[in-house]
């Protein structure tokens, strides 16, 4: 409910080269609605994470028509959802709105990655509409894309450890 934590929309990031970095796009923390974001036409080199969406089980979030898309190179992780407790101060608040990312695509990637797919459900928020294409990732870690989780997940083309 803090007067300052307003909406993020309407960003386009494109044509960056990152090299090490904890988020190449991350949502989250102080932030509580993000919408119409993308991240296109870039290069990482050692990034930590790719698309970041910090999920904070203290304050409602709503992430929604986010686009990851022409990306190359090399990362620790690709996706990363995670409850995100750095600053955690849990309030009594009955009127608690549902977190919800919606709407995230990822497409048209090539990249060398540790993990691909780092998300993990949680009772705290929902993710719904989610889309995967064109992919072409080489994780070295944990290759696992279990997105049965994610209602409405929508897959197409998505290459890990093929050759």
């Amino acid at each position: 409910k803090a007067p300052d934590n307003g909406p993020n929309e309407n960003v386009i990031i494109e044509n960056c080269r990152y090299g090490f970095v904890h988020g190449c796009l991350t949502l989250g923390g102080e932030s509580v609605h993000d919408r119409n974001i993308i991240l296109r036409r870039t290069e990482v080199h050692n990034a930590n994470r790719i698309l970041w969406l910090k999920m904070r089980p203290d304050t409602p979030q709503n992430y929604e028509y986010v686009r990851v898309e022409d990306i190359t190179g090399d990362a620790v992780n690709v996706l990363f959802v995670r409850p995100w407790t750095q600053f955690f101060k849990p309030e009594k608040r009955d009127d608690m709105p549902e977190s919800v990312c919606s709407n995230i695509t990822v497409r048209n990637m090539k990249v060398k990655c540790q993990n691909f797919f780092n998300v993990g459900a949680s009772d705290k928020y929902k993710l719904k509409n989610f889309t995967f294409e064109n992919l072409d990732i080489q994780a070295t870690g944990d290759a696992a894309f279990d997105y049965r989780f994610i209602d409405g997940a929508a897959v197409r083309n998505v290459k890990i450890n093929e050759r």
